[in-house]
């Protein structure tokens, strides 16, 4: 071997060195930088408690795979809005499969929404916002040379909305103020934050690692300094995130079948506003609570969207009332209220209540879905 490859050998691992010493360096600087700005307020919802961020949950026996035709992504009610994200999600990815028994065709899993085009029930995709959590999001900061206007900022960074599936959160700092990025103010910190898990799994590797590379030239423009946290204990946690939500993310269907031929869509409507449902621009009719957040909603189970400027050509012979778990709050009774509508409505249509297999859901059977809820609902608590 001669000297020369022998340099080259010592010269290729003092790199490999400073760059593993300059990433612990970096990661060290983020999470202290992290402790000094998002100091707990609460317990976190998430990881508090009975939940384990570090382990695998064990789903609920009665969580199957088959996907509703529409869905929206889980919320939280009024009182923790500011301290949880909304998660929004218009990705596509096949719903996973969990080994189930009992009534699995009336519980499904929640795994991969598409709500664009729904309207005024979604929160309008946006590039910032004023909330971030530690505990579902990586937070890039972007530290500026000097004050850069909020005009600016929203101009390099218009295209940032998502890492990949998972959407982007940004937050402007001038002094002591955290605040949403708008025109007409300075900022000397941008804290990009990437929410770690959705209804489409875990922020993977290449998604945050083509994420971070797009940012750095764009912060580049600013210009500004990016520190970034490392990709692998980033996408760990996304990971952990994603198992520790799966299983809690369920979704109740109850079908209401004709049994004399199908049934006109302004028949089905009327009925709805009758019993206080709101038609929205999803197509479904949404059966709202307090504060106009939405329990359950009763959509077309033959697939197609009910539209309001087309209910005189529509027809159906199949009705679907779906209650999303994690979106509608326990102390409302959503489920009951699912119940009694479904009893109502199949009355009045004379319609039989029947699972996802056509079986008859007999008062013994909805009893022992809402048994099935419960643990469901303690878990999220």
């Amino acid at each position: 071997m001669t000297d020369l490859q022998i340099s080259l050998i010592v010269l290729a691992i003092l790199c490999i060195g400073a760059v593993w010493a300059y990433n612990k360096f970096q990661e060290r600087r983020q999470r202290k930088l992290l402790a000094a700005r998002f100091a707990p307020r609460r317990g976190d919802i998430l990881f508090d408690g009975k939940g384990n961020s570090g382990g695998t949950a064990t789903p609920s026996s009665a969580i199957a795979s088959r996907e509703p035709s529409s869905r929206s992504e889980p919320g939280f009610d009024r009182r923790h809005r500011e301290d949880a994200v909304a998660i929004e999600d218009v990705a596509a990815r096949e719903p996973r499969e969990v080994a189930s028994a009992g009534l699995e065709p009336t519980i499904h899993m929640a795994r991969d929404d598409d709500v664009e085009g729904q309207g005024s029930d979604v929160e309008p995709a946006s590039i910032i916002h004023p909330v971030i959590d530690p505990g579902i999001h990586a937070v890039v900061t972007l530290e500026t040379e000097s004050q850069v206007s909020g005009e600016r900022v929203l101009s390099c960074l218009h295209a940032f909305r998502r890492a990949g599936k998972q959407p982007v959160s940004f937050v402007g700092v001038s002094g002591d103020v955290h605040e949403t990025i708008h025109a007409g103010e300075r900022y000397q910190t941008i804290l990009v934050a990437v929410q770690l898990a959705n209804r489409s799994g875990p922020l993977n590797e290449i998604e945050w690692s083509e994420f971070v590379a797009s940012l750095q030239h764009a912060a580049e423009q600013i210009p500004a300094s990016c520190e970034v946290p490392d990709m692998m204990e980033t996408t760990a946690r996304a990971r952990a995130l994603d198992a520790l939500c799966v299983p809690l993310d369920a979704q109740i269907g109850i079908n209401l079948a004709s049994q004399d031929g199908a049934w006109s869509a302004e028949q089905v409507a009327a009925l709805a506003r009758q019993y206080g449902l709101v038609l929205r621009s999803d197509g479904r009719f949404h059966a709202l609570g307090e504060h106009g957040a939405t329990l359950f909603v009763l959509q077309n189970g033959d697939g197609a969207a009910f539209r309001a400027d087309n209910l005189a050509g529509q027809a159906t012979s199949r009705l679907t009332l779906l209650l999303d778990v994690p979106r509608a709050p326990r102390a409302q009774n959503p489920y009951d209220r699912l119940v009694e509508l479904a009893g109502r409505l199949g009355a009045a249509l004379n319609a039989a209540i029947v699972d996802d297999q056509s079986r008859t859901l007999t008062p013994a059977a909805l009893a022992s879905i809402e048994r099935q809820i419960e643990p469901v609902y303690a878990k999220l608590e």
